[in-house]
């Protein structure tokens, strides 16, 4: 399922959302976007620790970047099936949500498998695709409502959206989905998704 945050330029990620997030979305992390300077930034990890993300958005805290926090659905835990991906030369994708996509090899998540065997070919057969109006809403069409996409494009200096309007506003900043922030930890009221939550050992009993 997984949680993207974009983050604009000298907006700050408060840490109590960090935190609330990772709770249930702890199987990698990974970034994209611009440096105070102009520069490119992109990091993938496939373990995903409080202390690390609270030092990448102080570090980056006059950036503009789009964060993935993943939470494993299908495909191995480990940096390959950590987002962002790349597309074509300096264009990556973000995803978040489930895709009904089986094909690709054993172990690969279900967004690698659809970037690798169907993305990356159009790209390359169709130059100039990726910046297609057109394209882009053919693509938030067919992903459908509750799956929402990021593309970051360095060499043309932007981002899309897909399915924007289905996310978030919070705080200046724009969430996929509300529904992977634990609410125990962080209750919200932007949205439309049922946050879920964890519960500690006393709140679970078993019959």
């Amino acid at each position: 399922m997984c949680l993207i945050i974009h983050k604009p330029a000298h907006v700050r990620v408060p840490h109590d959302l960090l935190a609330a997030a990772l709770r249930l979305n702890g199987d990698g992390w990974g970034l994209m976007g611009f440096d105070a300077g102009g520069r490119r930034l992109l990091e993938r990890h496939a373990e995903a620790g409080l202390d690390a993300l609270l030092e990448a958005e102080e570090r980056y805290a006059n950036a503009e970047y789009a964060l993935h926090l993943r939470r494993r659905t299908r495909g191995r835990v480990d940096r390959d099936n950590t987002h962002p991906f790349e597309i074509e030369d300096g264009v990556f994708l973000m995803h978040n949500g489930t895709l009904s996509f089986d094909e690709g090899p054993a172990g690969d998540s279900d967004t690698r498998s659809f970037v690798e065997l169907v993305l990356r070919p159009l790209a390359r057969r169709y130059p100039g695709m990726l910046v297609d109006r057109e394209f882009l809403r053919l693509l938030e069409m067919s992903l459908q409502p509750q799956n929402k996409a990021v593309l970051f494009d360095f060499p043309r200096r932007r981002f899309d959206f897909l399915n924007r309007a289905t996310g978030a506003e919070f705080e200046g900043l724009w969430l996929s989905s509300i529904k992977w922030i634990d609410a125990s930890a962080l209750p919200l009221s932007c949205g439309t998704d049922i946050q879920q939550r964890t519960y500690a050992a006393q709140e679970v009993s078993f019959l």
